[in-house]
């Protein structure tokens, strides 16, 4: 029989949870804040500790509704990359994708195994902070005592599912873009040839399971700890990008989805791996198929960046509530939005870097005069984000033949006057809003998991209501 499932989603600056019934009716939901740590010329990572105690505190608050749950799934940011040692404790803070310390171990991993190799094998390049490989060699160059003691170089998923369960595991979605995994056939094996190269033994790295498999039950003393039923089956879990784009049906060749958060995702189905220097490619969740996958390091971290720095005067709810919606209302009621435009400043988009050069990038604004307004730049950033999506959707386009709507989820979309930013710089498409999808994806996978039939094209059905924004 089915029962109740505890849906987790790790997120980078925070942690959410949900429980769900078998039907996908939201019992409650809580959430925690977290602040990862950003330092020393871009370093960027988190304690995994804060994601324990964030997790702790949200069960606490949902106690009364945890009686029933019998399945904990888990959707999570990646990489972070963790060393830990034998017992699962972390050895060392969790590697962020927005950190920039592997930058040199990423271009002579590139050198040594060749990145036609890369691509061909993996679908994707090592870059800083994306790539666990670049982060792993970071730790065995610069931090050789934690290489030394490590058990398992894990990501978020593998910390908090030993730690649930005492055992190892990691899935295709997160490992798909580490250059370790053999993303292009997709058949749960490390790349032996790039681990030989890279003189990791394969032992140091998690047993690899699907997404939706039961890893093991939760630990006696864990349950209690959280207020959870002792036997719980904890599943191996998924990176949130991809269980965001399942949520929201995103299953079949040249489906779009967009995450406004934290970072811009920009995801396009495929029903075959298209590597290419210039974006990521996951493994789905769902059999057959993969997803391109293009990050904005710093999406709505750089609406939070604009309001710290130009607007300090604002509190967040002002900002967001009143501020952006009323200076994107006033451009497009300006009777001549075109020309209107062409006075914004230019925005290099790479505030928080970029995943996909080995140079550490930094972004820019251009074209300013004295008659430049706040106003201004606020829509400069706002375009500069926008089309920088724009621009991948564009490139695959020409790969994949793409559909013409666009699942969107995320903080920043619901913002007023935002989607019409979108249609105008990132494309013409009709926009399908989606809330919580992440939250909602790990639930679904939870609920194929107990069905014991696995995600498979045309058989999602998420529950989702998806309203039509015009």
């Amino acid at each position: 029989m089915s029962r109740d499932i505890l849906a987790i989603d790790v997120g980078t600056s925070a942690l959410k949870i949900g429980v769900f019934g078998p039907d996908l009716d939201k019992r409650c939901e809580a959430r925690r804040t977290y602040a990862p740590h950003i330092y020393d010329r871009g370093k960027a990572d988190i304690e995994p500790a804060a994601w324990w105690e964030a997790l702790r505190e949200c069960c606490a608050e949902c106690g009364a509704s945890l009686a029933g749950v019998g399945v904990v799934s888990l959707s999570v940011t990646t990489p972070g990359l963790t060393p830990m040692a034998a017992d699962g404790t972390s050895l060392a803070p969790a590697v962020l994708f927005l950190d920039g310390r592997s930058h040199a171990q990423s271009a002579a991993i590139r050198d040594l195994v060749g990145e036609r190799r890369f691509l061909a094998e993996t679908c994707n390049l090592p870059v800083s902070g994306g790539s666990s490989l670049s982060s792993i060699l970071w730790f065995r160059d610069e931090r050789p005592e934690i290489w030394a003691a490590a058990a398992k170089f894990g990501h978020c998923n593998t910390y908090l599912v030993k730690r649930m369960t005492g055992r190892w595991a990691i899935d295709p979605s997160t490992v798909s873009i580490t250059g370790l995994y053999n993303t292009a056939r997709n058949d749960l094996t490390w790349n032996r040839a790039i681990l030989r190269l890279a003189g990791i033994p394969e032992d140091k790295l998690p047993p690899l399971r699907h997404s939706h498999e039961r890893v093991g039950r939760l630990l006696p003393a864990i349950a209690d700890e959280l207020g959870l039923p002792r036997g719980c089956s904890v599943l191996c879990g998924g990176n949130d990008a991809v269980l965001a784009a399942l949520s929201g049906g995103l299953t079949e060749p040249g489906d779009i989805n967009i995450i406004s958060g934290t970072c811009d995702i920009a995801n396009v189905c495929t029903d075959r791996p298209i590597a290419s220097p210039d974006f990521n490619v996951r493994c789905h969740v769902v059999p057959g198929r993969w997803l391109t996958f293009f990050v904005l390091n710093a999406g709505g971290e750089a609406f939070d960046w604009f309001r710290r720095t130009a607007c300090s005067e604002l509190g967040e709810h002002e900002f967001y509530a009143d501020y952006v919606p009323s200076v994107l209302n006033a451009f497009f009621r300006d009777p001549n939005p075109d020309a209107r435009e062409a006075e914004l400043p230019a925005y290099v988009p790479y505030l928080g870097g970029s995943r996909y050069s080995l140079e550490p990038l930094t972004a820019a604004l251009s074209g300013l005069t004295l008659e430049t307004t706040r106003e201004d730049l606020l829509l400069g950033v706002i375009r500069g984000n926008a089309m920088y999506l724009g621009e991948h959707l564009r490139d695959v386009a020409e790969l994949v033949r793409l559909g013409h709507r666009v699942g969107i989820s995320g903080g920043a979309a619901r913002i007023s006057g935002m989607l019409d930013a979108r249609r105008r710089w990132t494309g013409e498409y009709e926009y399908l809003f989606q809330d919580q999808s992440s939250l909602l994806g790990a639930a679904i996978l939870a609920q194929f998991s107990q069905s014991r039939r696995l995600p498979g094209s045309g058989q999602v059905s998420t529950g989702v209501t998806q309203e039509a924004i015009s």
